[in-house]
């Protein structure tokens, strides 16, 4: 497998770009899986937050017990989705 320095030799780029570069678009492809898959619940819950799931629970509309993994995985992936796209913004620009 080629090195970073190899390739940034090998194409003009300097390694730390690259680095970068790769950190950024790294982030960016972990963040269209996690908004795909949230995308996802929440159309099958005709919702658009967890905050949404969490109404119909109190509401009695949807049964806490029938929704719970939904309930967590959607915790998880918009954690994940805030915390991806924090690091996004203190990435430096293109």
């Amino acid at each position: 497998m080629a090195t970073v320095a190899e390739i940034s030799k090998e194409i003009g780029t300097p390694k730390e770009e690259l680095i970068s570069k790769g950190i950024r678009a790294y982030i960016r492809n972990e963040l269209s899986k996690v908004e795909i898959e949230l995308r996802s619940l929440y159309r099958k819950h005709n919702i658009s937050s967890i905050s949404d799931l969490e109404r119909l629970i109190e509401k009695g509309d949807v049964n806490e017990s029938d929704v719970l993994d939904d309930l967590t995985r959607l915790d998880y992936l918009e954690w994940t989705r805030d915390k991806l796209a924090t690091l996004l913004t203190k990435t430096k620009a293109d």
